[in-house]
């Protein structure tokens, strides 16, 4: 069965992951308001005294999540633009280390209740969303047969469209 991202040539946006390159700061702020909701949750929480600066440190991360993702689509939030822009030109491995960094830091207080742990997933999801455009589109199983043909020195074809 052929999936519609297989092929010799694969345009940009084609594919079984169009919607995450798409729809990547949506995805994220997303995750980042309901992170800001579990946060509160957890920090007025009466579970563990602990659980008030971890509580209060996944809202202060996902308001840095919010200030560099949702001036791309937001026109009202002028004014973390700035941070957004400086976010932009980086490479995308940068985002997904920053926001793998700011779910994990939480952790470190030993707070593990029930509304922590969905704001912990909320936070690691923003962080997947870049780390699936990191590992990108997967090949065509011919084209990876077709790569993989090459001669044992390494000096193997380079274009599918050679013989």
């Amino acid at each position: 069965m052929i999936s519609p991202g297989d092929g010799p040539v694969q345009q940009q946006g084609s594919g079984p992951m169009w919607w995450v390159e798409s729809w990547r700061s949506q995805i994220v702020t997303g995750l980042s308001l309901l992170q800001i909701v579990f946060g509160l949750i957890t920090a007025i929480s009466i579970f563990s005294p602990l659980c008030i600066p971890a509580g209060l440190l996944q809202v202060a991360g996902a308001i840095v999540i919010l200030a560099i993702e949702a001036p791309s689509f937001v026109t009202f939030i002028r004014f973390a633009q700035p941070i957004g822009i400086f976010f932009e030109d980086k490479p995308q491995w940068i985002k997904c280390a920053a926001y793998a960094a700011l779910s994990i830091i939480p952790c470190l207080f030993g707070c593990f209740g029930f509304f922590f742990l969905l704001g912990f997933l909320t936070s690691l999801g923003s962080a997947a969303v870049y780390g699936l455009l990191l590992i990108g589109r997967k090949a065509s199983r011919d084209d990876m047969r077709f790569q993989a043909a090459g001669s044992p020195t390494g000096g193997g074809p380079y274009s599918p469209t050679s013989p």
